[in-house]
């Protein structure tokens, strides 16, 4: 069996010791494997589109603009456990007046950078197929105020561009949200489900509470090309799986805990469904392309 070379996006320096762990155990369970890091999703798509990687670690933006660039012949392969039923949070200052999507009429609100699903994506999705209500977005808090919106009823909607090419991993414009929740300047705002289960178990933003929730949809996968051949693709994901049952070793479970996942699972099409909404919601905002 060949080495196989994984790509995954440096968002954080606990990136390395992830990496460092999953390779080393993945060469004494028998499946060759080193890493490379990126410092963007678009670089690393393109380095799997034209074979430079075998494996890409990718979020759910890039795993559709794989799968969009490959006429939807990309396979995925495994995902965390923590990756199945991600969500959308609306959120706003407790004892706002805020309580249906509809109550966003003449609101300022708040999405983060415009390649995460989680913060902006579905965020625009979903008031757009649901609200009800006219949208005016803006790239900046800055140009809101300097123009100001057209129409008084609409929801002006503020963009949070703060980690771009990272797809939300870092988290950094959806506390981008909050911050300007906190301050007044925005009256809603959006983040995953992830930042507002951070926020609730630290005690974080004690003012800000969640009003509306997004149905469930999928997070990241292990994503490959057709081309890569069956036991390479069945010994990687059995070297992933068989982790499960390894958390008594420390360095397992500290990768878990770091990596956020209970277990590892076995993309199905349950799973691949899970990106269904997020295929539509990049067609309908132009996102599909992956460009460099």
């Amino acid at each position: 069996m060949k080495t196989l070379l994984l790509g995954a996006v440096a968002y954080d320096p606990k990136v390395v010791p992830i990496w460092d762990i999953i390779r080393d155990y993945a060469n004494a369970f028998g499946c060759k494997l080193d890493y490379v890091l990126f410092s963007n999703y678009e670089r690393q798509v393109d380095s799997l589109l034209k074979g430079h990687i075998d494996i890409a670690w990718n979020t759910n933006v890039a795993w559709i603009r794989t799968l969009y660039a490959t006429n939807n012949t990309a396979e995925a392969l495994i995902m965390r456990d923590s990756d199945i039923d991600f969500k959308t949070h609306f959120v706003s200052r407790k004892n706002d007046s805020i309580r249906t999507l509809s109550d966003l009429k003449s609101k300022v609100f708040g999405v983060g950078s415009l390649d995460s699903a989680q913060a902006a994506i579905m965020s625009i999705y979903y008031l757009q197929r649901d609200s009800g209500l006219e949208i005016e977005i803006f790239e900046s808090y800055a140009e809101f105020t300097r123009q100001g919106r057209k129409n008084a009823d609409s929801i002006a909607l503020i963009r949070y561009n703060s980690d771009l090419g990272k797809h939300g991993d870092t988290g950094t414009s959806e506390f981008d949200v909050l911050e300007a929740i906190k301050k007044g300047e925005l009256d809603a705002g959006s983040i995953g489900s992830s930042t507002w289960i951070r926020i609730l178990t630290q005690g974080e933003y004690p003012t800000i509470e969640s009003f509306w929730a997004s149905p469930g949809y999928c997070h990241c996968n292990f994503s490959v090309l057709p081309s890569l051949d069956r036991e390479s693709k069945e010994q990687f994901s059995a070297m992933l799986l068989s982790q499960n049952d390894k958390k008594h070793d420390p360095l397992i479970t500290k990768m878990m805990q770091m990596e956020g996942l209970n277990a590892w699972v076995k993309v199905g099409k349950q799973e691949l469904a899970g990106y269904d909404a997020i295929y539509e919601a990049m067609k309908e905002q132009n996102l599909l392309t992956n460009n460099l």
